[in-house]
């Protein structure tokens, strides 16, 4: 007979119902989840397995509405850290429940954008005057050309180097969090 995948079960203790919830007291579980542990202890199985083998292929349902009982300080954490994250509340759990990496706090992601953006102005200064430069130079007017530039030209390995350090940092760190 097959059953469904959230088969529910009535006992008559006859008797040993006292027995029963002292040793689920002494384990700390529910009635109901002693008796399920002494079930799977009884199918010689593992109870890992049978609750992976019970878990659906993949998520086909979309988001599933969970409520937690939680400590008020715990829930308050929950809360401040998820905001720190710039996360809901369901993302942050379902990534801690997975062991998916955080993202970095949102302040921090906006900081690195914004570095990256003024880092990419730079550059695309940096570029129209290298264009600059060569219009010069191709139009004979190299010694002045480089002259005019020099101090801009100095810099030019250094920046180059600082905006592709960043950016190429910005992009580890997002492919570290997928």
């Amino acid at each position: 007979m097959a059953g469904s995948s959230r088969d529910r079960v009535t006992i008559d203790l006859r008797g040993i119902g006292n027995a029963v919830r002292v040793a689920a007291d002494r384990g700390g579980q529910t009635i109901a989840a002693f008796g399920r542990q002494a079930l799977v202890v009884a199918t010689g199985m593992d109870a890992v397995t049978i609750e992976r083998s019970a878990l659906p292929a993949a998520r086909s349902q979309g988001p599933t509405k969970l409520h937690l009982r939680m400590d008020e300080r715990e829930a308050e954490l929950l809360i401040l850290n998820a905001r720190q994250l710039g996360l809901s509340y369901g993302d942050y759990v379902g990534r801690l429940v997975a062991g998916a990496p955080m993202p970095a706090p949102a302040a921090q992601r906006d900081a690195d954008r914004a570095a990256l953006r003024q880092s990419s102005d730079q550059l695309a200064v940096l570029a129209g005057d290298i264009n600059a430069l060569i219009r010069l130079i191709r139009l004979g007017d190299g010694p002045e050309a480089v002259h005019h530039f020099r101090d801009r030209m100095r810099g030019l390995e250094a920046d180059v180097r600082r905006h592709l350090d960043l950016a190429s940092r910005l992009v580890a760190e997002l492919e570290d969090r997928r």
